[in-house]
């Protein structure tokens, strides 16, 4: 296996651990630095990054249809759809945070 491939690997498996230290942050700094001629790290990068965003930008919309319940009475009905929400976005959460580990240790052995 050559170093390009070796590097390539490297930098795709902490993209996707990096839930652990920097979660969002990395993939995007990867997916903006890494080169066209480099596909392979721009597409990893993009994936990671969306999987450790979405949890975030679904439980801004759980709260923000609580908080809408919470303030007028007229959508009080809403309330136990938030609390569905933020169940299925705390479910959601663990799964793709599973996900980044799991392609990130795949990464890691070469299997992509």
């Amino acid at each position: 296996m050559n170093d390009n491939s070796l590097t390539t690997r490297i930098v795709n498996t902490l993209s996707y651990i990096s839930i652990l230290f920097l979660p969002v942050i990395f993939p995007l700094i990867v997916w903006i630095v890494a080169g066209p001629d480099q596909p392979s790290i721009r597409h990893h990068a993009k994936w990671a990054f969306w999987s450790q965003i979405f949890p975030l930008l679904y439980i801004i919309f759980a709260i923000l249809v609580l908080s809408l319940s919470a303030w007028n009475s007229a959508f009080s009905h809403l309330g136990a759809l938030g609390g569905v929400l933020l169940t299925f976005a705390l479910l959601l959460a663990l799964l793709l945070y599973i996900y980044n580990i799991a392609m990130a240790i795949k990464m890691l052995i070469g299997r992509e």
